[in-house]
This record gives C-alpha cells, sequence and structure tokens, in this order.
C-alpha cells in the first residue's frame, strides 16, 4: 500500500473546485494508493518522460494529476493539478 500525500499548491488548487469536482478528483487519487504505475491497477496513468525524477500524470476527466513516485518511502507526491488545456499549454510536446 503507498501513500498518497497532495502538495500544498495541489491542494490548494483543488479546494479552489466546486464540491462535486473535489470529490471525483479526490477519489481518483485515492486509487494511487494501490497501485500508482501506468499500466497496473485502475486509472489512465502515464510517465513522463524527460524528468529528472519519475513524474507521472493521471487523467481525471478534463483535469490532469501530476504526481512523482519515491519507491524507498512508498509514497506518491501529488505535486500539480490542473485542467487539461493548461497541462497542454504548461507541458507542450516538441
Amino acid at each position: 500500500m503507498w501513500k498518497v500525500l497532495i502538495e500544498h499548491g495541489a491542494l490548494k488548487y483543488l479546494e479552489s473546485l466546486g464540491q462535486r469536482r473535489m470529490e471525483n478528483i479526490k477519489e481518483s487519487l485515492r486509487l494511487l494508493k494501490e497501485s500508482p504505475y501506468p499500466g497496473q491497477g485502475i486509472g489512465d496513468k502515464k510517465e513522463i518522460k524527460g524528468t529528472s525524477k519519475s513524474a507521472f500524470r493521471m487523467r481525471v476527466g478534463d483535469y490532469r494529476a501530476f504526481y512523482i513516485i519515491e519507491e524507498n518511502s512508498k509514497t506518491v507526491k501529488v505535486t500539480e493539478i490542473m485542467t487539461a488545456e493548461a497541462a497542454h499549454k504548461k507541458y507542450v510536446q516538441v
């Protein structure tokens, strides 16, 4: 079992959403406790290439949750949550 932590900025954004949307995203993030890696468990997860750490994103409807995995402490740290549109603008693939 993995521990899932949401960093302050991501939590603040999550709390700014409507109650229903916030609960939807939180429920999806709970799935990371069972299996944070792509290809395992439930959820649309993908590794982000070109980063120094093992960075991943999880698709939750029109939102994206970005996270890193700390294998030694069995911890998943959610670093950012944003709309898909904002994610595409911020992380443009070349």
